[in-house]
Formats: structure tokens, C-alpha cells, sequence
């Protein structure tokens, strides 16, 4: 097989699935872009010398509003696209975090709106079928979680 034409670009994203609880019942801080039209889990650039970790609660601070701590990894996905003539191979590392504080407010230069939704609509509602798996698998450790918050 022929090597792609152009060059290859590497870039490295973080992110986290926030988990909020209300009445006992699970929902994840979600983003919209593209006029509303794709809704993922806020994620952005880690920039040079940050760590994977705090990227990612930088992100969702700045894409969100809030404040949150992690739990644990999730997962990592690896994808690519181009732009261009530049193949770009983005690999982005998500979190499992816990709400802490702040309020749900998106920050409209980076997107077109944030919603807490519940756990199971926020898997239906994932444009992308990597974040739909990714909560999936989270749904274990999510109600543990949800068991140690009622107790």
C-alpha cells in the first residue's frame, strides 16, 4: 500500500467524562459544537509541559465551568483525519471525574452550549462511537460511585 501523500502530524488531546448526581442518578457534563449539531465530552490540547491529567481538568474547566476531580483513566482513543494535505493522528486520553464545584457554563468561544445529561441519554446522544463505548465501559465504575455518594 502507497504511503499517504503529504506530511504526518501528531497530536495529543485530553478529556474527561464529569459525573454529576442527582436524586442518586448519574448524568454527564456534555458539549456542543458545530451549531449544536455534535456533542461529545469536553477535550482539549495538551500543551507543552502539562501533563495528560491536567489538561484535561483544564479543559473541561474552560470548556465547562467546572471544577471537577479524577477518578480514574478511561480510556485512550487514536484516530485520524486530514487537513488538508497533513494526515493528522490525534490521540486523546479521557478521565472518569467527579463534579466538585462550579456551574455548568459553556464557554461560547469554544462551544455552542454544555448540558448535564443523564448517563444513558449522553450515550445515545455521543456523535462519536469511541465516547459512546468509553461511557459504556465507564457504567461499572459509575455506580459505584453513585452507591458511595447515597451512603
Amino acid at each position: 500500500m502507497p504511503a499517504p501523500k503529504g506530511r504526518t502530524r501528531h497530536e495529543h488531546s485530553s478529556g474527561g467524562a464529569v459525573i454529576s448526581f442527582r436524586e442518586g442518578m448519574p448524568f454527564v457534563a456534555m458539549i456542543a459544537t458545530r451549531g449544536r449539531t455534535r456533542w461529545g465530552l469536553p477535550k482539549g490540547a495538551v500543551a507543552k509541559g502539562e501533563t495528560s491529567e491536567a489538561a484535561a481538568l483544564r479543559e473541561v474547566r474552560e470548556e465547562t465551568g467546572l471544577e471537577a476531580s479524577i477518578v480514574r483513566p478511561l480510556d485512550t482513543i487514536e484516530y485520524f483525519f486530514r487537513a488538508g494535505d497533513t494526515l493528522i493522528r490525534k490521540r486523546v486520553d479521557f478521565y472518569l471525574m467527579q463534579h466538585t464545584g462550579g456551574t455548568l457554563t459553556p464557554q461560547l468561544s469554544e462551544v455552542d452550549d454544555a448540558q448535564w445529561v443523564a448517563l444513558g441519554e449522553a450515550i445515545e446522544r455521543a456523535s462519536f462511537d469511541s465516547e459512546r463505548k468509553l461511557l459504556e465501559n465507564a457504567l461499572q465504575e459509575i455506580d459505584s460511585i453513585a452507591k458511595r455518594a447515597s451512603s
